[in-house]
């Protein structure tokens, strides 16, 4: 069942420090792709909650993250500093760990990734660092209450998109710099990694796809894959994509996948992503309600929009039943701004190819 909110805006837009929704809820039919025809070709993928959650109760989901036997799906919540782990047995949501929740009005907690040792982190970010402390934090693998910081940096304010390389490094996108921080093993030495134009956000009047942070909005989801970084750039609707040099320096940056510049799609509010088996990127659009698929080639195409969909801001892969699933996080931020119910939770779509 959804819930039911009874939330005044006022409240709300001083939780994150919110103007106005720029970008729709959701809603509607569901545009699903197909494997085929009828017979017995691959079913036809569909959208469906797994776990519902309460949006009365800020249990807004942002980070996500599969662990690797694929068991469990760690949540994080941008207003609570709550991390939950679903189980994808049953479904159940049971409480793991904490980080310092943000203040009204002072920032999110963001994405979340696991160690091969399997601690998680979880990136925190900060409106007003001298309210609340922007951060990366290291959740042990048995979860509970984390207090201090693994990394910080003076400039990392906005931290978001995390993923480890082999080396043990962890590299950070900062959304609002427009930059990706790279992290050492023990989480003393943060040095920026890159900063580039392709990575920054840009919150000009002309700019259809900006978010409603009244901030720039970059560097987002950040993914590896054979030898180069993927960041998903949030106002610019876009995918880019940063080879790495034989000494771990980057290369140029370029513009893998771009949406229409009138209407933003199809990645329009690009957030969360992840690689497939393929080395294709999914894409989680929170802006317009779709899960997207780019290929190796660039070329974007749109697997599911609307339905259920309410502001995805995360996407991870699991098996669910022996066939491959993409889940999502249900963010729901924005039609809790619209002052209408939003459907918060964790999806599943499937079965994928």
């Amino acid at each position: 069942m959804k819930s039911t909110i009874a939330l005044s805006r006022s409240i709300l837009l001083a939780a994150l420090g919110l103007s106005a929704p720029l970008v729709a809820c959701g809603g509607g039919d569901t545009t699903s792709s197909s494997n085929g025809g009828g017979g017995d070709s691959v079913p036809t993928p569909e959208l469906k909650f797994l776990a519902e959650l309460d949006a009365a109760k800020f249990q807004l989901p942002e980070g996500l993250w599969v662990d690797a036997d694929g068991e469990t799906a760690y949540m994080g919540y941008a207003l609570t500093g709550e991390v939950v782990a679903v189980s994808l047995a049953d479904n159940k949501v049971s409480p793991f760990a904490t980080v310092p929740a943000p203040p009204a009005n002072t920032g999110f907690v963001t994405g979340i990734t696991q160690s091969a040792a399997g601690d998680l982190y979880v990136a925190a970010a900060s409106l007003d660092p001298a309210a609340y402390a922007p951060g990366i934090y290291k959740i042990p693998a048995a979860g509970g209450p984390v207090t201090t910081a693994f990394a910080t940096d003076a400039a990392m304010n906005v931290p978001n998109g995390l993923v480890f390389d082999e080396d043990g490094n962890l590299f950070v996108t900062d959304s609002a710099l427009g930059a990706i921080f790279k992290i050492s093993p023990d989480g003393r030495t943060v040095t920026n990694w890159l900063t580039d134009p392709l990575l920054k956000g840009d919150i000009a009047a002309t700019n259809p796809c900006k978010t409603v942070l009244g901030v720039p909005f970059g560097a987002n989801g950040l993914a590896l894959s054979d030898g180069a970084f993927y960041v998903a750039n949030t106002d610019r609707a876009a995918l880019i994509k940063i080879p790495i040099n034989a000494d771990g320096t980057p290369d140029v940056a370029v513009e893998f996948s771009t949406s229409d510049p009138a209407t933003c799609l199809p990645l329009q509010g690009a957030d969360g992503i992840t690689v497939d088996a393929d080395g294709s990127i999914l894409v989680a659009g929170n802006g317009g309600n779709a899960l997207v698929r780019v290929g190796t080639d660039g070329k974007a195409t749109v697997l599911a929009k609307g339905g259920s969909f309410d502001g995805p801001a995360s996407v991870a892969l699991a098996t669910l039943g022996s066939k491959k699933h993409a889940l999502l996080t249900n963010f729901g931020l924005i039609t809790l701004l619209s002052m209408k119910t939003p459907e918060v939770g964790l999806l599943s779509y499937g079965p994928l190819p």
